[in-house]
């Protein structure tokens, strides 16, 4: 579970990412025109809607399970690095678009290294462009930016090749990795950000 341990993040685990200081700097970044900054009492909750452990990588899998979902967040561990990357999106994920998604309200992200210090939020700048659609379900995941961040793979299987790809496009106001290339993911989540009830 990627979003509990991400202090942990040798021992992986997607959940592990859910710690307080993680979490809040997401959800300070998803409640961006507020003027509240959550550190303690974070009104959001993260509900998990898609595992690789048990749905699998299949780039199809992520389009069938994620499909009509709104606010979501989806997070990615890098193979061979102690990385993590991922993105918000507003909008809904839909599997019979082919299109480019309109919105000011998504942004990508990377944390390094372990330490919360080493972590880059980038917001969207060119808000036509802010994710893809694109109609090779069995090739691709979800895309942001123009391959900013995306989620890849030849052979319908994101772990088994490297075709997942950072790019620098400026679409997002800043880098989040420090050079762009393909890589392979060895393990990824998506959550659905709801806030909680009182």
């Amino acid at each position: 579970m990627l979003l509990i341990k991400l202090h942990h993040i040798r021992n992986f685990s997607i959940n592990s990412y859910r710690t307080t200081s993680y979490t809040a700097r997401l959800t300070n970044k998803i409640h961006y025109y507020s003027t509240k900054s959550f550190s303690r009492n974070n009104p959001y909750e993260f509900q998990l809607i898609l595992r690789e452990s048990k749905d699998g990588f299949a780039p199809r899998t992520f389009w069938n399970i994620c499909h009509g979902h709104t606010s979501t967040i989806v997070i990615t561990k890098v193979k061979g690095m102690n990385e993590i990357i991922g993105g918000f999106n507003p909008l809904a994920w839909d599997k019979t678009k082919d299109d480019w998604i309109k919105t000011n309200k998504s942004f990508i992200f990377s944390f390094k290294n372990v330490n919360i210090q080493n972590s880059i939020l980038s917001r969207v700048q060119g808000e036509n462009c802010a994710l893809r659609y694109f109609h090779q379900k069995d090739k691709d995941g979800p895309i942001f930016g123009y391959h900013e961040f995306t989620m890849s793979s030849d052979v319908s299987y994101f772990t088994h090749d490297e075709r997942s790809w950072y790019g620098s496009n400026h679409n997002y106001k800043k880098p989040i990795r420090t050079t762009m290339a393909y890589f392979s993911i060895i393990d990824y989540e998506v959550f659905k950000v709801v806030k909680k009830s009182i």
